[in-house]
């Protein structure tokens, strides 16, 4: 789901570790000088609004803002109240000087280079149109089940419904949508979520699923395989790994949750 059109904040004052501790899903107030993080903001009823990284400093904190943009920095903003908290925006030139010096970001002058989950990484900057062959990280995206900002849909869905789950850890903090995401985890209420399938043909994203010919879902993206076959990505209501359905002309393989995803089936 890492977009290439960044935005890049710059957030000091004495409570700006807590404050973000209290916004985002992931651990803020504890990181070193040096240390990163890597977490979601979600709205009051447990929606997801954007992915941040954020990099610590001695008296401030960066957040690079990967997917959301602008609807996710008002609502960083929304939210200062009285809290003693500022949030500037930063250009490029200070971003690339800040991770220069960074533990978990890496710079070249032109792009930084995060260290990412599951030994993966993204590169941002400036003008940046892609990062490595598209279909190659195309099949390693829908390989390891990560969703695509647009592709899936993620800002209309609780990340729980998109797989990821990893990111919004069980033992994290009182933020928002935090009551929602609980119950869904420990009460079972996800009626489809997105899973990784294994097609005997090309489909176009949308195309439905079907489970003993009634709906089950739909595929939001496919991609082809050096073997011939179709590796994608599709919500499907309560699924079952190994079971197949059918989508279109196509047989469709269940091969289970993504790697971000922490829910069993």
């Amino acid at each position: 789901m890492w977009s290439l059109d960044w935005h890049w904040l710059a957030c000091t004052g004495s409570e700006q570790r807590d404050y973000l501790e209290r916004m985002l899903t992931c651990s803020v107030a504890s990181l070193a000088p040096g240390e990163t993080a890597h977490g979601l903001l979600l709205s009051r009823t447990g929606r997801t609004l954007g992915e941040l990284w954020l990099l610590a400093d001695e008296d401030h904190t960066l957040a690079g803002i990967a997917s959301g943009g602008e609807p996710v920095i008002a609502e960083l903003e929304k939210f200062v109240l009285a809290a003693d908290v500022a949030i500037e925006r930063l250009g490029w030139a200070t971003v690339a000087e800040q991770a220069a010096v960074a533990d978990g970001w890496t710079s070249d002058g032109d792009n930084v280079r995060f260290r990412a989950l599951l030994g993966q990484s993204v590169t941002a900057g400036p003008g940046l149109t892609a990062d490595g062959d598209p279909q190659l990280a195309q099949l390693a995206r829908l390989a390891a089940g990560i969703p695509d900002w647009d592709a899936e849909g993620v800002a209309r869905r609780n990340p729980l419904v998109v797989g990821l789950g990893a990111l919004v850890p069980a033992e994290a903090g009182c933020y928002p949508g935090q009551e929602v995401v609980s119950k869904l985890r420990n009460m079972g209420g996800l009626q489809r979520r997105l899973t990784r399938l294994q097609l005997s043909a090309p489909v176009e994203a949308g195309t439905p699923l079907e489970r003993d010919g009634k709906p089950a879902g739909e595929v939001t993206s496919s991609v082809l395989q050096p073997d011939g076959s179709e590796l994608a990505l599709g919500f499907v209501k309560r699924p079952r790994e190994g079971e197949r359905l059918v989508a279109g002309d196509a047989q469709a393989l269940v091969l289970g949750p993504g790697l971000l995803d922490d829910l069993p089936f």
